[in-house]
């Protein structure tokens, strides 16, 4: 009987992970400055700006004004903000809030994205 239950369960579960119920963004697995660049670009697409806090936590991307910088130099028009934050230790930081204020860039080309 124990099969049986598991075997439900499965049943159960199968159709949450249908093609139907996937999310169309692209699947960034690699961790290159290109894939960080274009987390970037889609949360900043997505939500209009993204503070240094939250492209650490959310997009696994350690240094985001590197990845800014770079994309700058393709030619998006991003802006940045200082912000004040404060860490799960209570410490108060500075950190840098970057709008992104133009979604077509000066040059569309984003493979000129290196490293």
């Amino acid at each position: 009987m124990a099969n049986n239950e598991n075997t439900n369960n499965k049943e159960v579960v199968a159709p949450t992970t249908t093609p139907k119920s996937k999310t169309t963004k692209p699947n960034f697995k690699d961790n290159s400055a290109t894939n960080q660049c274009l987390k970037i670009l889609d949360w900043l697409f997505e939500k209009g700006s993204i503070t240094t806090a939250q492209a650490r936590e959310y997009l696994d991307v350690m240094s985001p004004a590197a990845r800014i910088l770079q994309l700058k130099k393709v030619g998006y028009q991003i802006i940045t903000i200082w912000d004040s934050w404060t860490s799960e230790h209570g410490i108060k930081h500075r950190i840098g809030r970057y709008v992104l204020t133009q979604k077509q860039p000066i040059n569309d080309n984003i493979s000129e994205v290196q490293a």
